[in-house]
């Protein structure tokens, strides 16, 4: 996803263009990890430890089906503290 959306800039911005993607995506993913229950905790933690692209996958769809939408929150929130 994120390689065809950095086909839409130039170059040079690719780097910041990624490290905001990878803020929103870390700030998106340790909100939904806070709102999961604890068994729930303990799976993700080591679903994303491994190097298991397709058990990653399947677990944000099965427990965090709203992802798209925190990411889209977390994205407004960085672009006001941008602002500021």
């Amino acid at each position: 996803m994120l390689q065809n959306f950095l086909k839409n800039f130039p170059p040079e911005f690719e780097k910041t263009i990624t490290d905001l993607y990878d803020i929103i995506l870390k700030r998106s993913l340790m909100r939904a990890y806070e709102n999961l229950e604890d068994e729930k905790k303990a799976m993700m933690a080591k679903i994303f430890n491994s190097e298991n692209d397709t058990e990653k996958k399947d677990f944000l769809e099965n427990y965090l089906g709203d992802l798209n939408d925190i990411m889209f929150e977390e994205t407004e929130k960085l672009l006001l503290e941008i602002k500021k």
